[in-house]
């Protein structure tokens, strides 16, 4: 175990570098959390709580106050984008109703991380920008300079502290691009996720915030992206023009999109190392992944358990940094490439091959809906702090 009077410093006081620091509270080890902006973040939309995350936000007692803020998830209705009519269901509340999904809004699930870690008297300093390690110390952009026996890079898909692990490497855009939104849920869309499928383009829908509001991801493939940012304010007609064939009541919540965002999705090439000297890489910043199963969080989640639950174990960091990546890398691995293949079926353009697809959802979710959720045991069946 490490010892108590190690100097830890995780980057990032998102999603994943909170959990980090609870879990390793949780295993009687002390760190302090650094964020480049001036406050928790409120910003954001819905995030996704699959079984394996909760398993983890539970071990460390956080269910009660996440349960407050969120919606069980009953299950996922696919549907075709022009008629409208469901193609598969997959029931979570009959055949996984011992297993917690849920969404809820990420500002609200950082809330939660940031008053335990305020409970757990976990130091939390804000307006710091990591920029460098020099003679083992973290230097940050305002001329702060910390030694630390162990850094924990949690800062996410533009990690400053990768380059310290990877060294500078470009990021590869999908030709995807994507937009969120929040809008009203005037067509009461009850406790399920919906995905609706349409040629090189899908969106996906969830209810949040006592069902009142609608998180919306669309997603389109398109060959460009002009890379200034990653971030953009995009004008609403845009999106209504690129989703006009959708139809029913696909159509109306597209209508009802006022603010929304677009980015590009990038991907990074899976690195088999996460860790160098006293660097060590979770989440985003280690191994990003797509957004087609809804698993960035909840991998970075299980991440923060299995590296606080090594360090509680191995004797030395660096063995606890190579068990770590030693158990991670084959989920992240699949779950990155699962991704990808869920990524070219939601947006296949052959016709026949679309009705081949489709055609086969219906056989499944109408004779064998046990066995259509079972294709998913591997990852929500996975339980980290077991």
């Amino acid at each position: 175990m490490l010892e108590k009077s190690n100097h830890i410093i995780i980057i990032g006081a998102g999603i994943g570098g909170m959990t980090t620091a609870l879990c390793l509270r949780h295993f009687g080890i002390k760190a302090s959390l650094y964020e480049r902006s001036s406050q928790v973040t409120t910003a954001g939309a819905g995030v996704q709580l699959s079984p394996n995350a909760h398993r983890v936000l539970s071990y460390i007692g956080l269910t009660d106050k996440i349960a407050a803020v969120s919606r069980r998830c009953e299950g996922v209705k696919i549907f075709d984008y022009k008629s409208d009519s469901q193609m598969a269901l997959l029931d979570y509340l009959n055949f996984k109703s011992n297993d917690l999904f849920s969404f809820c809004h990420r500002a609200d699930l950082v809330s939660i991380l940031y008053e335990a870690c305020k409970k757990q008297e976990i130091p939390v300093h804000f307006n710091k920008k990591f920029e460098k390690i020099t003679d083992g110390k973290a230097i940050f952009s305002d001329g702060e300079t910390l030694f630390a026996d162990l850094i924990i890079g949690a800062d996410g898909l533009h990690s400053n502290a990768r380059k310290i692990v990877f060294g500078e490497v470009k990021a590869i855009f999908t030709k995807q691009i994507a937009w969120r939104a929040i809008v009203p849920n005037s067509i009461n869309q009850c406790d399920f996720a919906h995905v609706i499928l349409a040629p090189k383009r899908h969106i996906v829908s969830y209810p949040i915030r006592d069902g009142r509001q609608l998180n919306l991801v669309l997603i389109k493939e398109q060959n460009d992206w002009q890379p200034d940012g990653w971030r953009h304010l995009e004008d609403p007609s845009v999106v209504k023009e690129n989703f006009k064939d959708f139809s029913g009541k696909t159509a109306k919540i597209i209508d009802s999109i006022e603010d929304v965002y677009k980015w590009g999705l990038f991907r990074y090439p899976l690195r088999k190392n996460w860790y160098k000297d006293r660097v060590v890489l979770i989440g985003d910043a280690a191994h990003p992944t797509l957004p087609f199963l809804a698993q960035g969080a909840a991998m970075a989640i299980e991440d923060s358990f299995v590296l606080a639950s090594k360090f509680s174990e191995f004797p030395t960091i660096l063995s606890a940094f190579t068990e770590f990546q030693s158990d991670r890398l084959p989920r992240v691995q699949r779950v990155i490439n699962a991704s990808a293949k869920n990524a070219r079926t939601f947006h296949l353009s052959n016709t026949i091959a679309r009705l081949v697809f489709h055609t086969i959802l219906q056989l499944f979710s109408k004779f064998l809906p046990r066995l259509l959720l079972k294709r998913f045991n591997w990852i929500y069946d996975k339980d980290v702090t077991n």
